[in-house]
């Protein structure tokens, strides 16, 4: 019994990762076509091309020196980003600084390779606000579908794909699952690329393979989309370009600081001018803080996660406590008009649907009258007929104090 247990739970987990979407990755665009991600060293990667499978923690290296192709790649990638390619690489190793000690902890917790802290720059320059064509996002660039499979919250209020923290540990639980599926880490970071469904497709359209090793990849990578092909050459690039930066004409990396800050629990609906003055800071800066909320709103109806600047989080707590519930918002109001409804309301005010129904629970949506006052969440859109502005008591409070 315990046999046929163990079967079906790894069949159904087979079944989900080929249901994963494909990623297929972002930018940096077709000047060298826009791929992958990967930098050599000297050597072979994990246990060299034996037909050996790897361990998670075995250090992700460059193939042998009898697989040209793979090594022009990078040659070129190194090319690139030493010419035309320069600026976009440098941007990102700076802003490489702010998130790396979190991603090179994460990567030890799980006994994952080291150099897999370089993914995000081939992904999106370390930019933790990229988006691609298809809607890939954030520094690991997950689709929607991914994301949401991985535990990561993706509506219309709240896109936690643009919190480089719970992206970075989303994407490398994906990554422990693909290994354990691919046993090597070229088909797990094409399969990352492309998606587990498309390599295995690869895989069978060559006659399958006893063995899953880091050989194989070479074997079918001809049967991938381009991008996935240059998806391993550019990684390994990108290991070679930051242990010798002399290829982009720099000596040392300048990088930006780590982000410090504390994280507290927000209790219900709050818009980010509130947070904002409640933690005696400015609206961006809460942004900046928390881009994973869309609009700037936090959701009702359940605790979210909040940061705040480091040392400020006991101060904030308090004096979000000192404001009622429902002044934690700055709103418009706006009166229902003949043939108006929730959906053109939310696309008159340029407001997700979901914002609007998070700020109006007690609204029936096919049974909304004419003369019912909504209300709209501030900064979305322009002000239009039948509303008016409606002032934040905590927010107009508090710039009376300092006006005296």
């Amino acid at each position: 019994m315990d046999r046929l247990l163990t079967r079906f739970v790894f069949a159904i987990t087979a079944v989900v990762l080929a249901m994963m979407p494909v990623k297929m990755n972002v930018r940096d665009a077709d000047s060298v076509r826009q791929s992958a991600d990967r930098v050599p060293q000297t050597g072979r990667i994990c246990g060299g091309w034996a037909g050996r499978s790897c361990n998670t923690h075995i250090e992700i290296r460059p193939p042998s020196a009898d697989d040209g192709a793979v090594e022009e790649d990078v040659a070129r990638w190194l090319e690139h980003w030493g010419t035309e390619g320069r600026s976009p690489v440098q941007r990102g190793l700076k802003r490489m600084g702010r998130y790396e000690d979190f991603v090179d902890a994460e990567l030890a917790a799980r006994d994952l390779p080291h150099s897999l802290r370089y993914l995000p720059l081939i992904e999106a320059d370390y930019y933790h606000l990229a988006v691609s064509p298809a809607g890939a996002a954030g520094l690991w660039q997950l689709m929607p579908e991914t994301a949401r499979w991985l535990g990561l919250e993706v509506n219309s209020l709240v896109d936690q794909r643009f919190d480089a923290y719970a992206a970075t540990q989303a994407a490398l639980d994906y990554l422990v699952a693909l290994h354990d599926r691919f046993q090597c880490w070229f088909l797990t970071l094409a399969a990352y690329n492309a998606g587990p469904t498309r390599i295995e497709q690869a895989i069978r359209r060559y006659g399958g393979a006893r063995f899953h090793d880091d050989a194989l990849f070479g074997h079918i990578r001809d049967r991938l989309p381009k991008e996935t092909r240059d998806y391993i050459p550019k990684f390994l690039a990108s290991v070679r370009l930051a242990g010798d930066l002399s290829v982009i004409g720099r000596e040392a990396s300048e990088k930006d600081p780590p982000e410090l800050f504390d994280v507290v629990s927000v209790e219900g609906a709050a818009s980010a001018d509130v947070l904002a003055e409640a933690a005696g800071i400015t609206e961006d800066e809460i942004k900046t803080l928390n881009p994973h909320l869309r609009i700037g709103l936090v959701p009702a109806g359940r605790p979210t996660r909040l940061r705040v600047p480091i040392g400020a989080g006991d101060r904030f707590l308090a004096r979000l406590a000192a404001i009622p519930l429902e002044e934690r918002s700055t709103l418009r109001e706006h009166t229902v008009a003949p043939g108006e409804t929730l959906v053109r309301i939310a696309g008159r005010y340029g407001v997700p649907l979901e914002a609007l129904r998070t700020f109006n629970l007690d609204v029936e949506p096919r049974r909304m009258r004419i003369g019912t006052v909504l209300m709209i969440p501030r900064g979305a859109g322009t002000v239009a007929g039948h509303s008016r502005i409606a002032a934040n008591p905590f927010s107009t409070r508090l710039a009376e104090t300092r006006a005296r």
